[in-house]
Formats: C-alpha cells, structure tokens, sequence
C-alpha cells in the first residue's frame, strides 16, 4: 500500500511539472505575441509619421509655389 502511495505522489508531481511547463511555454507564447504586436503598431505609428510629413513638405512645396506665382508680373 505504501509503494502504492509513493507511486500516486510521484504520478502527481510528474502532472505538477507538466502543467508548470505547459503554463510556462503559454506564457512565453503570449509575450511574443504580445512584442509582435508592439512591434508592428510601432511600424504603423512611423510609416503613418512619414506619410504625415511627406504630406506636409508637399503642402509646403505648393504653397511656395502658389506664392511665386502670385508674384509674377502679369
């Protein structure tokens, strides 16, 4: 009965440690999903940075120009 006991315990802690692994390799899962997102919305806010500023430059480019045409002589 006893070695029946100790059998029961070790099955036991055998279970113990796979579920602290499989809660481990989860957990590790999530956070790198977790840094690809940020990753990716960090790719998203500079690619919509640049569109921004190449949006503004080109405004810029064109109110210069609307104003030296403005100061032709007609």
């Amino acid at each position: 009965m006893q070695a029946n006991t100790v059998e029961q315990i070790a099955e036991v802690q055998r279970k113990y440690e796979e579920l602290q692994q499989q809660l481990r390799a989860e957990a590790a899962e999530r956070e790198a999903a977790a840094a690809t997102r940020e990753v990716e919305a960090r790719t998203m806010v500079a690619e919509q940075s640049k569109k921004y500023d190449d949006l503004q430059l080109q405004l810029q480019q064109m109110m210069h120009m609307f104003q030296q045409s403005q100061k032709l002589p007609s």
